[in-house]
C-alpha cells in the first residue's frame, strides 16, 4: 500500500463505516452549528470528493497531466439534496467508494504516484493548495485527497 493513503485502506474505511452506521439520524441531521452543514450534508460532500477525485486519479494515469477544473460543492450537496437522502444509504455509498479509491491507489506504479510536474492545478483545486510554480504529483493529489477526507471525518466523528 502507497503510503500516500495517509493510512487509509479497506479496513480502516470498514471500521469507520460502522461508526459511521452507529450515529442516530436525529443526531446526524442536526447542523453542528448555526448555518453550518450537518454529518448529512458533510457526509454528502464527502460522496461527491470522492466521485470527483476517483475520476482525477483515473484520469491523470491515462492523460499524465494533473491539471483539473474545481467543482462547485456547495451547490453539489444542495442540488443532491443529502440532507434528505437516508444515512445508512449515505454510509454504504461512501463507503464502496472510499474502498474502491483505496484499491485503485494501491495498483498505482510508484513512478507513476511520484512523477514530478510542473504544471498542476493544486492552487486552486486542492484541499492543501500548492503554489503553482511548486512541482507536483498524482501521488500530492491522492495525498490531499486523504487528509480532506480525515479533516471532515473528524467534524462527522467528533461531537
Amino acid at each position: 500500500m502507497p503510503a500516500s493513503t495517509l493510512g487509509f485502506d479497506a479496513d480502516r474505511i470498514a471500521g469507520i463505516s460502522e461508526d459511521l452506521f452507529e450515529m442516530q439520524e436525529s443526531f446526524v441531521a442536526k447542523p453542528r452549528k448555526e448555518g453550518a452543514w450537518s454529518r448529512k450534508q458533510i457526509l454528502g460532500h464527502l460522496i461527491d470528493s470522492a466521485s470527483v477525485n476517483h475520476h482525477r486519479i483515473i484520469e491523470a494515469q491515462i492523460t499524465g497531466s494533473i491539471v483539473f477544473d474545481g467543482y462547485a460543492h456547495e451547490q453539489w450537496v444542495e442540488l443532491q439534496e443529502y440532507q434528505e437522502q437516508d444515512w445508512e444509504e449515505l454510509v454504504t455509498l461512501w463507503s464502496s467508494l472510499n474502498m474502491h479509491i483505496c484499491a485503485v491507489v494501491e495498483r498505482i506504479p510508484t513512478e507513476v504516484l511520484d512523477k514530478p510536474q510542473n504544471e498542476h492545478s493544486y492552487a486552486k483545486t486542492a484541499f492543501r493548495e500548492l503554489p503553482s510554480d511548486q512541482a507536483s504529483t498524482l501521488g500530492y493529489l491522492i495525498e490531499d485527497y486523504f487528509a480532506h477526507l480525515q479533516y471532515h471525518l473528524d467534524q462527522i466523528i467528533n461531537k
